[in-house]
C-alpha cells in the first residue's frame, strides 16, 4: 500500500513516529521527516531503508514555520501522496492542579499543530482531486479520564476533526484516517505515576498502526483490551459512566 509512496510525517523524532517512519521505510516508502529536533530527523533519515528520505525541522505550534516547511517539501517532490500527522505532547494533569501555560500546550500541539497544516496542504489535495491524511489520536480522546487535562480535549478534538475531514473530503477522492493507540512505551507515558494497562513498544505500536490502515477503515485503535472497553464506556449514559470512574478512583 504504502511502497513508492511519498510520506511526509510530522512528528517523527522518535516514538512512535520513529519506528513508524522505519517500518514504512523498509516496505518502500519515501519519507520526509518533520518536527523541531533538526539533529534528531537528520540521523532518523539516515538510518532509512531505500532512499530520497528527508529531514525538514518545523514547529507546529506556528504556522510560519509549517508553511515554510511545505514550501520546501513541495519544491523537492512533484506531489505528496500522504500526509501523517502524529506531533504530540504529554503533560498529566488533574483539574485540581490545572495550569493554563501546560494546558495550551498540549492544545497547540496536538491540535492547533494539524490546523497549521492543514492549511498548505488541503487546497493542494482538493484541487488534485487526490491525497491521504491519517491522524493519530489517542484512546484519551474517547472520553473523559482522570488526570487528563489539556491532553484528553486534545485528542478528543483531534478525532472529531478527523470525522470532520472524512464526511467533507470523500467527494475529492481524498482518504482520511484516524488511529487511536493506548499506552504505549514512549518518553511521553514515562511521565505517568499510574500502573498503564496492556502497554506496548513503540514498534509495536507501529506494525498496528500499518495494519490498520492497510485495511481501509477509518479508524484503528488498539490495544483492543483496553480500546474496546473505553469505546464501551462512551456508549453509555453520563450517570452510569460518572459512577464507574467515581466508584475507580
Amino acid at each position: 500500500m504504502f511502497a513508492g509512496k511519498r510520506i511526509w510525517m510530522v512528528g517523527a523524532s522518535e516514538g512512535i513516529g520513529e519506528a513508524l517512519a522505519k517500518k514504512l521505510a523498509a516496505q518502500g516508502a519515501i519519507i520526509a521527516l518533520s518536527a523541531r529536533s533538526e539533529d534528531k530527523i537528520k540521523s532518523l533519515a539516515s538510518q532509512l531503508g531505500g532512499h530520497g528520505h528527508l529531514a525538514i525541522p518545523l514547529d507546529v505550534t506556528k504556522l510560519e514555520s509549517v508553511q515554510l516547511a511545505w514550501q520546501m517539501l513541495t519544491k523537492q517532490w512533484p506531489s505528496v501522496d500522504v500526509v501523517i500527522y502524529n506531533a504530540g505532547t504529554y503533560d498529566p494533569m488533574g483539574a485540581a492542579e490545572y495550569d493554563l501555560a501546560r494546558a495550551q500546550r498540549m492544545m497547540d500541539v496536538n491540535f492547533g499543530g494539524i490546523l497549521h497544516v492543514l492549511q498548505p496542504v488541503l487546497p493542494a489535495y482538493v484541487q488534485a482531486k487526490a491525497g491521504h491524511i491519517i491522524l493519530v489520536g489517542s484512546v484519551a480522546g474517547f472520553r473523559g479520564l482522570p488526570k487528563a487535562i489539556g491532553y484528553g480535549a486534545s485528542k478528543a478534538a483531534l478525532i472529531h476533526l478527523a470525522e470532520n475531514l472524512r464526511v467533507d473530503l470523500a467527494a475529492h477522492n481524498i482518504r482520511v484516517q484516524v488511529v487511536n493507540p493506548g499506552f504505549v512505551k514512549t518518553r511521553l507515558t514515562e511521565k505517568n505515576e499510574f500502573p498503564m494497562p496492556f502497554i506496548i513498544t513503540a514498534e509495536e505500536a507501529a506494525t498496528r498502526i500499518i495494519k490498520g490502515l492497510e485495511s481501509g477503515r477509518f479508524e484503528t485503535h488498539f490495544p483492543k483490551r483496553l480500546s474496546l472497553g473505553l469505546k464501551f464506556l462512551s456508549l453509555l449514559p453520563y450517570r452510569i459512566y460518572f459512577w464507574i470512574v467515581d466508584k475507580a478512583l
